[in-house]
């Protein structure tokens, strides 16, 4: 059985996901639909590229993830079909992909040979999607959906930045929790602390955190915590509480570790 993963910005609201479901099942009736997330941010692919970044790892060979944020076709961002270590990515090649992808993918085809529907421009997960991704089932493959494309367009990640005393790191996910996800990974901090004791700084220096746990229960509920959370990357969370909110952080926010010399 295909199976087919969806990704957009769409809130539950309004008709799209089910309109887009329901064309799914009508040109593919065995596929098996999974929601990986509905509530990405309007036009955020650096949510949804982390949201995607961490799940497709845990799908099986050949799952076709659709991507409907930021989704409409440009001249410079053309509708694409990407393969990338055995599975299949459909969306909008408007740097995305350069931020799922670690390294270059195997195969990408423009989307060009397909009958695209009148209006399909404001609706292309509808119109030009999801028959992208039954042609992928039919076909085992994206040859055929059209010209091949050497090179995806590239967006640079935010990189922390590393000093003698301080690595300075930006936050880059924050979840239903309000734990936020920044992008200082355990090989990088474990390389930069060489063993010293250290400060982890929110907000400048008004709040401090000297110790990284194992898991949220460690410390008393409503104490600030910091772990390496299942993606590598260093969170900072209150236990049972919404740090995000409390604190009022946000994405590219900034969160420093001092190290102190023994």
């Amino acid at each position: 059985m295909a199976i087919i993963s969806l990704t957009t910005d769409w809130q539950h609201r309004d008709y799209y996901l089910g309109a887009i479901k329901g064309r799914l099942l009508s040109i593919c009736p065995e596929v098996q639909l999974v929601d990986l997330s509905h509530n990405v941010d309007n036009y955020n692919i650096s949510q949804a590229s982390f949201i995607i970044k961490n799940a497709f790892i845990h799908f099986p060979k050949n799952t076709i993830h659709i991507i409907g944020v930021k989704s409409e076709e440009t001249a410079e961002h053309p509708h694409v079909a990407v393969k990338y270590k055995d599975q299949y990515f459909i969306g909008a090649d408007n740097g995305i992909f350069s931020l799922v992808m670690k390294c270059d993918p195997e195969e990408i085809v423009r989307i060009e040979n397909i009958e695209k529907e009148e209006n399909y421009h404001t609706f292309p997960e509808l119109n030009v999607f999801a028959k992208a991704a039954a042609y992928i089932i039919e076909n085992n493959g994206i040859d055929g959906l059209g010209s091949k494309q050497k090179s995806l367009f590239r967006l640079v990640p935010i990189r922390a930045l590393i000093q003698k005393k301080t690595i300075t790191g930006q936050i880059i996910y924050i979840d239903s929790y309000g734990n936020a996800t920044t992008n200082i990974s355990k090989e990088l901090f474990e390389s930069a602390r060489q063993e010293r004791n250290f400060e982890i700084l929110i907000q400048s220096n008004q709040y401090r955190i000297s110790k990284i746990n194992q898991n949220y229960h460690e410390n008393s509920e409503g104490d600030f915590l910091a772990l390496f959370n299942s993606s590598g990357l260093l969170e900072i969370a209150i236990n049972k509480g919404n740090l995000a909110e409390l604190l009022q952080l946000d994405i590219n926010s900034d969160i420093r570790i001092k190290f102190h010399d023994h």
